[in-house]
């Protein structure tokens, strides 16, 4: 049995749907905000940097971080599909998604919605907020530049890169927007909003 400490809304959503695509028996802990806003203190011993998704693994050990979490997820669960096989020639593309996922959309995200920690003067959060919303169609520009011709990231098939990519869609600024203007990007999103598994995690979320 797998533990998910997760935040509904968060970068825990695309883990949780990888566990529901694989059917890896798993329970979600939801980590709610205290009225102040800060982490409860009993997840800080968990996670000292107070940050969801946190995995619970069948040994014990608690595993960070959303892409290598997913990766880890993906090829253990190798009967579902989601990750290409260490000696698949789509592999290397496969990897260079997820770590691009995770260090470029996903960390523009934090700007876009937390600017208020990336300077020691709360007078720049709008100027590293504005900057984000700039910063996220960019990445989102890179990744539909980088897409080949099927539906998916890596074609035909579904892979834990759409799942990651998905979720990051939703943090859009202007989501509705973005699907109107990047049509490959609202393939990969249809396409995995429209596997039931995934959906009744999008409506746990409320994600679109």
């Amino acid at each position: 049995m797998y533990k998910l400490y997760a935040r509904v809304g968060a970068g825990s959503a695309a883990v949780e749907a990888l566990l529901a695509v694989a059917a890896l028996p798993h329970e979600i802990i939801d980590v709610p905000r205290e009225a102040d806003g800060s982490i409860p203190s009993w997840f800080r011993t968990i996670n000292s940097r107070g940050e969801v998704p946190v995995l619970g693994l069948p040994d014990g050990t608690m595993m960070t971080e959303s892409a290598a979490i997913m990766i880890h997820l993906a090829d253990t669960a190798s009967h579902a599909g989601l990750a290409p096989s260490i000696d698949s020639s789509q592999r290397p593309g496969y990897l260079r998604w997820m770590v691009y996922l995770a260090t470029a959309p996903y960390m523009t995200d934090l700007r876009l919605y937390y600017p208020e920690r990336y300077s020691t003067d709360a007078s720049h959060a709008p100027h590293i907020k504005a900057k984000a919303v700039t910063d996220f169609a960019r990445d989102m520009d890179y990744l539909a530049a980088g897409l080949g011709k099927g539906p998916f990231i890596l074609g035909d098939e579904i892979s834990a890169a759409d799942i990651y990519a998905a979720m990051l869609m939703t943090r859009a600024p202007d989501f509705d927007a973005l699907m109107e203007s990047q049509p490959r990007l609202k393939s990969i999103y249809d396409g995995v909003s429209a596997n039931a598994s995934i959906r009744k995690v999008w409506d746990r979320n409320k994600m679109p």
